[in-house]
């Protein structure tokens, strides 16, 4: 059910539904859940093209109807060519350099984000094209009104996705998904010209999915033994790392309420372990409920003053400032940055801080060593914290219109 209600979140255009869907990084659902919608409007597409003799389809049979949808194609186009080439440029574009090299987690998210929104928009143009089957001629130019609002549908959410993915501004977005249909020639050659490609490329790409699913197997039946050792281990009142595992596994999948009862229980069984009150502490703070993730970072503060190796005062910090009381979030993310400047989340709340203070000039500092560090420091600091840099240039243009009116 979380997936449905990130693909709608998606689709009205809500940042926090996206961004879940990115972090679940299940590309294979992504892709599933994309082929579903492009079959159902191709299927539906050449139903009402068959009744048109001048557009009617030659190809019979199984393997000319997979010709026909062009599926393989668009598949190795999608997977292969355009998302690598999203992400290449969205790290150029961004200052992190021309790198022709795509890491793991970001394919996985540009993958899991992407792939079931354009899914989604097949699903919602099958419809329309089955109930309007005309074309519209524009000039010397042909096209059918489902085609016609599929492409405006795509273009605009395939920009907005490029600019949340890669935390991008309007005009760096713009370019980025300008470059991106320089591909677009590549597609049309694997359409036009190798017919039988994706097959003589689908036989690797079947050997190493093979491999894929033996490993992911292997991988889920170890979980899930691990998972019911866990349980096992909670039945002994005595253990409180067995539910805090639990916890662990469950936040990491955004099951927020189940993890909230796990850690609950550990702090049960031994309230003196720091890492306990600072997890639940996360799931208060993903939950929205900033008073208790307070509660949970001041105990786990007190257990431990330099829990995570001081990031703990950052977490109050923030937790304060989500609570109203300013002036005790800047004492603890000024004395947090005395320990770690180089920190651009830290340094980004300190300066939300002063803003709600009133202390414009020193808000701009702030935000503008922010930019000064990310132009200093390599290329992978850049990436990791490219929310916060983000952030930070989206305060100071709004600032800067503020004064102007």
């Amino acid at each position: 059910m979380t997936f449905i209600g990130n693909l709608l979140g998606m689709l009205a255009f809500r940042t926090d539904a996206f961004r879940a869907q990115a972090e679940r990084r299940a590309p294979i659902a992504g892709v599933v859940f994309f082929c579903a919608g492009y079959i159902a409007y191709a299927l539906v597409r050449n139903s009402v093209y068959a009744i048109l003799p001048e557009v009617r389809l030659q190809q019979t049979g199984l393997m000319g109807a997979v010709f026909d949808l062009q599926l393989l194609h668009i598949l190795l186009f999608l997977l292969l060519i355009y998302i690598p080439a999203v992400i290449v440029m969205s790290n150029a574009i961004s200052g992190d350099g021309l790198g022709f090299s795509v890491s793991r987690q970001e394919y996985q998210t540009h993958v899991s984000a992407l792939m079931p929104l354009w899914g989604l928009l097949f699903f919602i143009c099958a419809p329309l094209q089955w109930l309007i089957p005309h074309f519209l001629i524009v000039g010397l130019f042909e096209i059918s009104i489902g085609m016609l609002v599929r492409s405006i549908l795509i273009l605009i959410y395939t920009f907005w996705a490029i600019k949340m993915l890669n935390y991008l501004a309007p005009v760096q977005a713009l370019g980025v998904f300008a470059l991106s249909c320089f591909t677009l020639p590549i597609y049309y050659i694997l359409t036009s010209f190798f017919f039988a490609l994706p097959f003589f490329i689908m036989i690797p790409l079947i050997y190493l999915g093979y491999q894929w699913i033996r490993g992911y197997q292997t991988a889920h039946s170890s979980g899930r033994a691990y998972q019911q050792h866990l349980h096992t281990l909670t039945a002994n009142p005595q253990d409180a790392d067995a539910p805090y595992q639990l916890g662990l596994i469950h936040l990491e999948r955004r099951s927020l309420d189940a993890a909230r009862r796990y850690f609950e229980s550990a702090i049960k069984i031994d309230p003196k372990i720091p890492d306990y009150s600072y997890s639940l502490g996360r799931v208060y703070e993903l939950k929205g409920d900033w008073a208790r993730a307070l509660e949970q970072y001041e105990e786990t503060y007190r257990l431990d003053p330099e829990y995570g190796l001081g990031d703990i005062f950052r977490e109050v910090g923030k937790a304060y400032l989500h609570t109203g009381n300013e002036n005790k979030a800047i004492e603890f993310l000024e004395f947090f940055l005395n320990k770690r400047g180089s920190d651009p989340e830290g340094r980004y709340w300190l300066a939300v801080a002063l803003q709600k203070r009133g202390d414009i000039e020193q808000m701009r500092v702030q935000l503008n060593r922010i930019i000064e560090q990310a132009r200093s420091h390599p290329r992978f600091f850049r990436k990791e914290n490219r929310e916060w840099i983000y952030r930070a240039r989206n305060m100071i243009r709004n600032s800067r219109f503020e004064i102007r009116n």
